[in-house]
């Protein structure tokens, strides 16, 4: 197993509430600030400050984000007519409906990928799309979970989780797809067993435990590999192609390693939307080439930004992100 500092111990007294709920409630704490829990199994919660009242839901939303941007950010289609405007990279796409002409998917060249429009943790999401047969049952299931469905360009690179405060970034994540590594004997389903140790089935932890779905299996299949295969020892395999820590996902601190002229584009990608507090997607093609618009584009907006995966990576350092988030939030009134 490779190495690692992933050193999560849930808040006493909050474990059942989502990671980036209990950093949060661990900031106000700290900070030694007057709060009530509302709802404990909707991590809703409120702060006092000031003798103002400021409601939290799941650790970032608050009254930091207007509702249009949160609005804008939760539906992926719009997002994009934002991201248009300001001139930000992103991948050439349609929106399908129900009714769809099948035709219509002649406009998008494989490899595709596909997602719903308006779900979140990488639900149903596929990529790196090679046949017309993956990419018709992709978005059949795509639309198990959404009225409707993207089909976009697919963009090779590293995704990463650029996640931005009040216009500044303090944090960069580097989501790598849920993999396992080969130690000679064990088979890919041992793998995935023992790297589930530790990770939850659920967000009240930061890392989350590798699912066996749909998608892990077609990925297999391409790599002509089944979950009863033996890995050579130090053979790394990845399991699915969408990065989403939901899915099993690793989170690599990478802050101090991504130039300035990406930083910007994600401040830029928050600012399109209005978006104080914001993750941003954004896939970079190789970061050895020299920064341009040709070598990245920005996948999403997340108005509810994940925070443990910037404190809690499964590599790397503790950002404590949770100063300037709340710090954020107080100062919205």
């Amino acid at each position: 197993m490779e190495k690692n500092n992933y050193n999560f111990t849930p808040l006493p007294g909050y474990e059942n509430f989502e990671a980036t709920t209990q950093i949060i409630i661990a900031e106000i704490i700290r900070r030694k600030l007057t709060f009530e829990i509302i709802d404990a199994e909707n991590n809703l919660i409120s702060v006092m400050s000031d003798n103002k009242e400021y409601i939290i839901h799941e650790g970032t939303i608050s009254d930091a984000n207007s509702l249009i941007s949160f609005w804008i950010s939760n539906d992926k289609w719009m997002t994009r007519q934002f991201l248009k405007r300001k001139g930000i990279s992103h991948a050439k796409g349609i929106l399908l409906e129900g009714n769809y002409q099948p035709e219509i998917l002649d406009k998008i060249g494989l490899p595709a990928v596909v997602k719903p429009v308006d779900t979140d943790h990488g639900i149903a999401v596929s990529t790196n799309i090679q046949t017309k047969q993956e990419l018709n049952l992709a978005i059949k299931n795509a639309f198990k979970f959404s009225k409707k469905v993207i089909v976009e360009e697919f963009f090779p690179g590293q995704e990463y989780r650029f996640l931005v405060i009040d216009f500044q970034v303090r944090a960069i994540a580097c989501r790598e797809p849920a993999n396992v590594t080969g130690d000679g004997t064990s088979t890919i389903r041992q793998l995935i067993d023992k790297k589930n140790e530790g990770r939850g089935n659920d967000y009240r932890h930061p890392l989350l435990k590798i699912i066996i779905d749909e998608e892990v299996n077609r990925h297999m299949n391409v790599l002509s590999l089944s979950l009863e295969t033996i890995l050579k020892k130090g053979e790394k395999v990845y399991l699915r192609k969408n990065s989403n820590l939901s899915t099993g996902g690793d989170s690599i601190d990478v802050t101090d390693d991504i130039p300035g002229f990406y930083k910007n584009i994600a401040v830029e990608a928050a600012r399109s939307a209005g978006l104080k507090i914001a993750g941003i997607d954004i896939i970079i093609k190789d970061l050895e080439k020299t920064p341009s618009s040709e070598n990245y584009i920005v996948v999403e907006l997340n108005a509810p930004a994940m925070l443990s995966m910037h404190n809690y990576p499964y590599i790397g350092k503790n950002r404590h992100v949770e100063k300037y988030v709340l710090d954020s939030i107080l100062n919205s009134k």
